[in-house]
């Protein structure tokens, strides 16, 4: 983890190389390359990116920060949000 691929830094969370994201195991919605997509990395942090623009900034999540996210989504927790416009 020497090449930084963000700009931004989070304190505990790591910056990934650009080698790395390129060789992770990036999964999203069947069929949708444009959607967010996922890969677990290293340590077990969790990446999200857009994947019709996979060299934009990415958000990187603790295994603690993705298990509450799930089970917040799997509780309805955002089921109330307001349609896109």
């Amino acid at each position: 983890m020497t090449e930084q691929h963000s700009e931004t830094e989070s304190v505990g969370k790591p910056k990934f190389t650009d080698e790395e994201l390129r060789e992770a195991q990036w999964l999203g919605v069947e069929g949708d390359t444009d959607g967010p997509q996922i890969a677990v990395l290293e340590g077990g942090f969790v990446v999200m990116r857009h994947g019709g623009d996979p060299d934009a900034p990415y958000l990187v999540y603790t295994p603690a920060e993705w298990d509450a996210f799930q089970r917040g989504a799997a509780d309805g927790e955002f089921d109330n949000l307001p349609a896109p416009s």
